[in-house]
């Protein structure tokens, strides 16, 4: 699906952690996984930096997990994304920092800054799939309002069919004012719906169309809920800063969702 992943880590992160989440992240590509931590500038050691993530890939080996080490230093979230564009990744992969078993879908400043500053795709992991029980996927829910960001969804959507079986495409319209305007609206996205269902039905096990009048990240994040699905695909437009308002639908569906997070420039 994805042939070059950067995963960046912390050098306190459990082994366990580690072996899990790269045993799900290798699922998404075929050829590397880069394990890349960066260092405050004054702060740790660089050495001890490369020896633990060597420790890391070692284990990862014994369990047949070929990865990559990198250790750079600056800021963090600049260094991940520069690393990122510079060598060509297809994505970066961060899980969420979880506060308790119950709440595992807070993002970290440095999460947000990287979904901020990223130009290519960025993977959100959190409560769902849930790697320590199972690791793998079962429904995604790809959030599309027909326009330019959500089309370019569309290739990566494709290329999710060898990880999960099923799909949801939800549209999320406003209601137009007369019931004339409002029966062509709704036509016009039944069609519109129908036209990707044909789109990935060679693609999945099974393909679901969903149409909502209301608030788009409401509806998303009900959605997501109500199929219990793993994964939702939702298109941003790249611009400078495109999540710094906070009620952005965007922003609200990553910051709010138990399942992971596929944002997609």
């Amino acid at each position: 699906m994805f042939s070059k992943i950067l995963y960046p880590v912390e050098l306190n992160e459990s082994l366990s952690d580690i072996r899990i989440r790269a045993s799900f992240a290798s699922k998404l590509g075929d050829r590397d996984l880069v394990l890349f931590h960066v260092l405050t500038p004054g702060l740790g050691s660089h050495n001890h930096a490369e020896a633990r993530l060597k420790h890391f890939q070692s284990a990862l080996h014994e369990v047949g997990i070929d990865v990559y080490c990198r250790v750079e230093e600056g800021h963090v979230a600049s260094e991940i994304t520069g690393h990122a564009r510079k060598q060509g990744m297809d994505l970066i992969y961060i899980p969420a920092k979880g506060r308790n078993f119950l709440l595992t879908s807070l993002l970290g400043s440095t999460t947000q800054d990287v979904i901020r500053l990223a130009e290519g795709p960025v993977w959100v992991h959190k409560q769902r799939p849930f790697l320590r029980r199972e690791e793998d996927m079962h429904c995604a829910v790809f959030a599309t309002d027909f326009r330019e960001a959500a089309e370019k969804c569309c290739p990566v959507v494709q290329a999710l069919r060898s990880l999960v079986p099923e799909l949801v495409v939800l549209h999320v319209g406003e209601r137009e004012a007369d019931p004339y305007a409002e029966q062509l609206r709704r036509e016009k996205v039944q069609a519109k719906l129908e036209e990707l269902g044909d789109k990935f039905k060679e693609h999945f096990f099974r393909i679901r169309q969903v149409s909502r009048v209301g608030s788009p990240a409401s509806h998303i994040l009900d959605v997501a809920e109500e199929y219990r699905a793993d994964l939702v695909v939702l298109g941003r437009l790249n611009e400078p800063f495109p999540l710094h308002v906070l009620g952005s639908t965007c922003s609200r569906v990553t910051s709010r969702a138990k399942s992971s997070i596929l944002l997609v420039p």
